[in-house]
């Protein structure tokens, strides 16, 4: 089939005009960024098209080459600055990155820009409508599980485009902060599901499951002017990006794309979608390859009308915002018989008894005493995300998922035991979920008393 794309008038001003917007008016007299004074926070957000020109191949079902676009993808990029500390979010219209990709690209940028590896979050929305970016590290190691799914040949050239234009954006953003207030509330909403559903003959396969666990809750982020207005929202929220299935051949963000773009239309400024423990969780309504199926507009209540309402219930924000980012590495067993590529060295380890383990990364970024983001690598069981936060010293705590790359699934005990296809492609073992569990509570609380 040949390549198809819609000819309408935004897409052609986006593909002429268009390679970075950011919140509020740009020129070369105001692209200079607020000169800094101490302990004053500043932000920024910027959003970069990434949407490719050309047939790619689609990740998270088997392969399938794009045909066309049905909605445009991005690099939404917030930078954070409190005099000290200058950290960048950033939240991609893409499946996943490989974790050798990522550390690639902060070593890059470190040397280019002066700008620490550690101070970059590289979260992606996990849209199945849209290219993997970076080798296939993780997937090498499922290939007789996964089939053919790892058999296709990657555009490098469209990976370099995607780490350059993000290169560009978080540059961008760093020119343009200014004087800011951050606000923080904690919502709901009820776009997800969990997806283990078993059949009558006791199978787990992925399909609906509405009395399963599901984490539900919507973190939202305002940055705003002193005087009140907008720069940019953030928007934390569990969700499999999986509302069009395998037949669907057309560039698209899914449900978390949907939501941001909703968003921006109203209030005019990015809106970036951070994916939380999505690992058992599927969107409300799944379309098949039936892309104008009237169910999928309802993500815009479902989704983007509970972040603007809870954007617009947000009374409070501060001028006066202290960061602080940290890292802990938590190790646990590997699946045995599970080999490991060279690329992913630093993931992996031996304990003293000679268990080759897993080593998984765990971000975090305290917000003054009573706000906690941690992230990882993985697409996270709700129920771990759920039970870790209920046990958290702080008073505001969100998992951001599918963070700097991804290790794929880590599900719970009881879903090993259960079986069905994330624990059949996940590298852990069944200890996991205690494994992890122990230790992230453990580091949260460390990060509380060192306040």
């Amino acid at each position: 089939m040949r390549w198809r794309k819609p000819f309408d008038l935004s897409n052609i001003l986006l593909a002429a005009s268009l390679i970075v917007v950011a919140a509020g008016p740009f020129d070369a007299v105001t692209a200079k960024a607020a000169s800094p004074k101490a302990g004053q926070f500043r932000a920024a957000c910027v959003k970069v098209d990434i949407t490719p020109e050309t047939p790619q191949w689609l990740q998270g079902y088997g392969p399938r080459q794009s045909t066309g676009v049905h909605d445009r993808i991005y690099h939404r990029i917030a930078a954070l600055d409190d005099g000290t500390t200058t950290f960048y979010l950033v939240s991609t219209d893409i499946c996943t990155i490989s974790p050798s990709f990522y550390d690639d690209f902060c070593e890059k940028l470190e040397r280019e820009a002066g700008i620490p590896s550690g101070n970059i979050w590289w979260s992606t929305t996990h849209t199945h409508s849209a290219p993997h970016v970076g080798p296939q590290d993780m997937g090498r190691l499922f290939v007789s599980t996964l089939g053919d799914r790892f058999s296709i040949k990657h555009d490098t050239a469209y990976w370099a485009s995607v780490a350059d234009k993000l290169a560009s954006g978080i540059k961008e953003a760093r020119s343009r902060l200014e004087p800011a207030r951050l606000g923080i509330v904690s919502s709901t909403a009820a776009a997800n599901v969990n997806r283990r559903q078993r059949r009558a003959d006791g199978r787990i396969v992925l399909g609906v499951n509405p009395d399963g666990p599901a984490d539900r809750q919507l973190g939202v982020f305002r940055l705003a002017r002193p005087d009140g207005t907008l720069i940019g929202l953030i928007a934390n929220y569990t969700i499999h990006g999986t509302s069009l299935g395998g037949g669907n051949r057309l560039i698209s963000g899914d449900v978390p794309g949907f939501a941001s773009q909703f968003v921006e239309r109203a209030t005019g400024v990015p809106a970036l979608l951070i994916n939380g423990a999505e690992g058992n969780v599927a969107p409300l309504h799944s379309v098949g390859s039936n892309i104008e199926d009237p169910r999928l507009a309802e993500y815009d209540a479902l989704l983007g009308e509970r972040i603007l309402a809870a954007n617009a219930a947000l009374k409070e924000t501060a001028a006066d915002v202290t960061l602080r980012l940290g890292k802990t590495v938590v190790e646990t067993p590997r699946k045995a018989g599970l080999g490991w590529v060279d690329a992913l060295a630093e993931y992996s380890s031996t304990s003293a008894d000679g268990t080759h383990q897993v080593r998984v990364p765990v971000y975090s970024l305290t917000i003054n005493s009573d706000t906690v983001i941690w992230a990882a690598p993985l697409e996270l069981f709700s129920e771990i995300s759920l039970n870790i936060r209920e046990a958290s010293p702080f008073a505001n705590t969100f998992y951001f998922g599918l963070t700097n790359g991804s290790l794929l699934y880590l599900p719970t005990k009881a879903a090993f035991a259960e079986g069905g296809y994330e624990p059949n492609v996940s590298p852990f073992t069944d200890g996991a979920e205690a494994d992890f569990t122990s230790a992230v509570t453990q580091y949260l609380r460390q990060l509380k008393n060192a306040l």
